[in-house]
């Protein structure tokens, strides 16, 4: 659009209704995510792209795809490709749509599959699938070594089974398939049956961690025995750090094999605070904040955990907008 053309739209919006302001804002909103998720994906593409198919690097321009990101031919095996080529992005028809997933997904109040589609015009089933790629494409965010004064503690979730369809295997074909370990959990209430009490094998442990920098790390673990939260200690706390943690025994098990200082501190009877500094409330704050994020989700998935326990840790550990350039980057790793 030349200036003349431009100056005479820019005098035209004083004489707009109110639903013509109100569409004509949407539609600049996805206008503008589409430009920031072209940009994002161009920015893997400097100067003469690499042909992914040959290697070749003598390439040149080919038109556009339909998503607006450009097109390269490869001179030797004449074949055609994008910078989308074999990232996540690759076979997605909507790079705006995602882009504005990435952004709800790091906003204040994330909205649910369903209520995100309807605002965005896409089923909710597609904005899951987005969501779950992205998730993939964040996981192990976080801090990978932790120093100084660390405090460690795990968070219990219950296990969720959503979408298997063990049940209905065993009711079609009961010989073939056995009954499942315990039923589902809508059915405890359902039957008024005592769902099983304290900590179970239903009860999945996720070993956040944080130190005074800022650092964060939550990592799922198979159980609740000392081995897998002992080897996770081990990766993840540098041989300098302090530990502070609650009374459960396989923390000090870590802390005298590995010869750290150790603080435990018995979160229901005290003392809350040892020598004026070391004390569990920002473990503790970390876990009240990851309770009201998970809660909206109604109980993901068990298998999708960990990705969510990464979603959480990301919103916490950067600003927004490297919280987004983070997720693109994820995505467009090949």
């Amino acid at each position: 659009m030349d200036a003349k053309s431009f100056r005479r739209l820019r005098g035209e919006l004083g004489s707009l209704t109110g639903p013509q302001l109100k569409a004509l804002t949407s539609a600049l909103r996805s206008l503008d995510a589409r430009m920031q998720a072209i940009g994002a994906i161009e920015r893997r593409r400097e100067g003469d792209a690499i042909c992914p198919y040959c290697q070749h690097n003598k390439t040149s321009r080919w038109g556009s795809a339909r998503t607006g990101v450009q097109r390269m031919r490869c001179a030797l095996c004449h074949r055609t490709f994008s910078s989308s080529t074999g990232t996540a992005v690759a076979r997605i028809h909507s790079p705006a749509g995602v882009h504005q997933v990435i952004a709800d997904m790091f906003s204040d109040h994330p909205r649910s599959c369903r209520r995100l589609g309807l605002a965005l015009g896409f089923d909710k089933m597609t904005i899951w699938r987005w969501r779950q790629k992205i998730i993939r494409a964040i996981g192990g965010s976080g801090a990978s070594d932790l120093g100084g004064v660390v405090e460690a503690d795990e968070k219990f979730f219950r296990e969720s089974r959503k979408g298997s369809r063990e049940w209905v295997r065993h009711q079609r074909d009961p010989i073939h398939d056995p009954k499942p370990d315990r039923m589902r959990w809508v059915d405890y209430k359902r039957t008024r049956t005592h769902m099983p009490a304290g900590i179970s094998k239903y009860q999945i442990p996720v070993l956040t961690m944080a130190d005074r920098a800022g650092s964060r790390r939550a990592d799922v673990l198979p159980d609740h025995s000392a081995p897998p939260l002992v080897a996770v200690l081990a990766q993840r706390l540098r041989p300098d750090a302090v530990l502070r943690s609650d009374r459960d025994p396989a923390y000090d098990l870590f802390a005298r094999q590995n010869g750290m200082p150790h603080y435990r501190i018995d979160a229901k009877k005290g003392p809350f605070v040892i020598d004026r500094a070391f004390h569990i409330q920002t473990i503790n704050s970390l876990h009240d904040r990851f309770e009201r994020f998970m809660a909206p989700f109604r109980g993901p998935a068990t298998k999708n955990l960990a990705g969510y326990a990464a979603w959480f840790i990301a919103r916490s550990v950067r600003a927004e907008h490297d919280r987004v350039e983070n997720a693109w980057d994820g995505l467009m790793a090949a």
